[in-house]
């Protein structure tokens, strides 16, 4: 597996930014070289991802047994997942009714046996994994969920097969030798068509074997969406975490055209099925019109936004200087949002768009300032309009969040 000449590691316990995650390599050449196109192996000093997961942080989450349940904690042996029903019980649900929710006694009999163990969705379970998934989304552009995997004793989990998103897998503790495969589907996703490929189709397709892979605390491994793998853990425990990446594809401006299209009177009317050549007709006439829908400025304004938004929340609560006005901070959320006057009148203008939403005249001067900046204080547009009236700031500030132009940090 390539991977830079120098190996040292990036000098901080935790990876802080995405320069900090693919160190010593570096983003601007991960994204030249690698991301989208080939695997990549990244050597890491042992404390790299330390601060991100480790055998403590791991069996405190573990241990605090209601934010589990068999959805979302698996066990796996001899490369079969062993059913719910031998290693949860049915449990009162924090949200009321029941749940199946893993029993800890019987989770360590089969990790004994050399089960591995699989934790779903725990990017935000500290705010370490969070703030490490939101630095991925940011540089990536893409919404970023969290497996972990702890696997022991030599077990293989799971026959060859590829991830219908990016991996990037972050290797915190023992060893674990992968093997990756020359073989790559083309832009795989999360269909049923994908899915229900027998053993044998991945079997044939993933060609001759490209690399092995030995990864160590500090490694990090890098497979495009497709790419044909599986891994074998050492004797010793050992544990991964694999941040799956997806991103807006052509299907999601499909989706908009869709929402397009409802306004079109021609999609909305029957198929003339029984008329052949009218049947062709009104196809050509509906493929018309998506195309000029496709092209228009609207559509591009529409999957722009829709891909600066593609994220998944992940607000934190700064207590108590959020209940204190004094400290709030906003983040703009108006990009192509623009003010404009015309006859001592004042409205808001979005991109792409000539309708605008009028602003009272009173609010003008807050609008402009605040469309002029990426993000703010409250101290600080209270400084730059002393003279307003506090009510008519609080009025403001709480119309441009409920319009989705503002929102607090």
């Amino acid at each position: 597996m390539e991977a830079p000449e120098d190996h040292e590691s990036s000098g901080v316990d935790m990876a802080t930014t995405f320069d900090d995650i693919l160190a010593p390599l570096g983003a601007e050449r991960f994204r030249r070289e690698y991301l989208g196109k080939r695997p990549l192996h990244l050597e890491g000093a042992a404390e790299k991802f330390a601060s991100v997961m480790n055998w403590s942080i791991l069996g405190r989450l573990l241990g605090i047994n209601t934010i589990w349940s068999a959805s979302s904690l698996l066990m796996v042996l001899d490369k079969e997942t062993i059913p719910a029903q031998s290693y949860a019980k049915v449990e009162p649900g924090r949200d009321g009714g029941q749940v199946l929710r893993p029993d800890p006694v019987l989770v360590k009999q089969y990790l004994q046996r050399g089960a591995t163990l699989v934790a779903n969705d725990i990017d935000q379970l500290t705010p370490e994994l969070s703030a490490f998934s939101a630095t991925m989304e940011r540089a990536l552009g893409g919404k970023v969920q969290a497996n972990l995997y702890m696997s022991s004793r030599r077990k293989q989990a799971f026959r060859v097969h590829y991830d219908t998103h990016d991996v990037f897998a972050v290797h915190v503790e023992g060893e674990k030798l992968w093997s990756v495969f020359e073989g790559c589907e083309d832009a795989p996703i999360a269909h049923e068509i994908f899915k229900s490929q027998p053993q044998s189709y991945h079997e044939e397709k993933k060609g001759e074997l490209w690399r092995e892979v030995r990864l160590t605390p500090g490694d990090l491994l890098y497979l495009p969406r497709g790419q044909y793998h599986y891994a074998l853990a050492d004797d010793g425990g050992c544990i991964h975490i694999a941040f799956g990446v997806t991103y807006p594809i052509g299907l999601d401006a499909v989706s908009a055209l869709y929402q397009q299209m409802i306004t079109e009177p021609l999609s909305r009317r029957n198929l003339p099925v029984n008329d052949e050549a009218a049947l062709r007709e009104h196809l050509a006439g509906l493929g018309e019109r998506a195309r000029a829908l496709l092209a228009s400025a609207e559509m591009l304004e529409a999957v722009r936004g829709f891909g600066r938004t593609f994220h998944y929340q992940r607000e934190t609560y700064d207590l108590p200087d959020l209940l204190d006005n004094a400290h709030v901070a906003y983040e703009v959320t108006a990009p192509g949002t623009r003010l404009v006057e015309q006859g001592g009148r004042f409205g808001l203008v979005r991109s792409g768009d000539n309708r605008a939403v009028e602003v009272p005249a009173d609010v003008a001067a807050l609008t402009k300032w605040v469309l002029a900046r990426t993000s703010f204080r409250r101290t600080e547009i209270d400084g730059a309009f002393a003279e307003a009236p506090k009510a008519v700031v609080d009025r403001f500030l709480e119309d441009m969040q409920r319009m989705a132009l503002l929102r607090i940090m």
